[in-house]
């Protein structure tokens, strides 16, 4: 059965058709950080950005006087790349540049972002960085695994990362 599993009624005790459904987005993300934690390249730095959960009044008015940003992605990857050398090459000390990657995890592919995120988003694609929506491990695992950023002697999803 594609989508629906048995399930006990609690009261009558039947078997019925049940939904199977999504994990949560923190258990995703659980899991995901849980991978990275292993499969990062040491010149990686990368954090969760504490943006979401439901708090109290009181809370949330402290972290917005504070400087909280609705809509920054839920974790965010810094690190530097080597643009090649050759006869055209830029000198040396130009040859690197600060790269950054903004990941947003959706627990489910048709879960849209929310207009804050999409905002955020936008904003960090004008200024050059990376922003990407993932709903499943292997979405999220390819969008750091493309910008070579896993170690290249793991094998992360299936697959070896150049």
């Amino acid at each position: 059965m594609s989508g629906r599993e048995q399930q006990r009624h609690l009261f009558t005790g039947r078997w019925r058709q049940a939904p199977i459904s999504a994990p949560k987005e923190v258990a995703l993300q659980i899991q995901l950080v849980s991978m990275l934690r292993w499969c990062l390249k040491p010149m990686v730095i990368w954090r969760h950005v504490p943006n979401g959960e439901v708090r109290d009044k009181r809370t949330a008015q402290k972290l917005k006087a504070m400087g909280v940003l609705p809509g920054s992605a839920d974790l965010e990857f810094f690190w530097v790349d080597e643009m090649p050398s050759g006869p055209w090459a830029l000198p040396p000390e130009l040859r690197t540049r600060f790269r950054a990657l903004f990941l947003e995890l959706k627990r489910s592919a048709g879960i849209k972002l929310t207009t804050e995120q999409a905002e955020f988003g936008l904003a960090m694609r004008a200024l050059g960085a990376d922003f990407e929506v993932a709903s499943s491990i292997d979405e999220a695992i390819a969008a750091v695994g493309t910008r070579g950023l896993i170690r290249t002697d793991v094998e992360v999803c299936g697959r070896r990362w150049p």
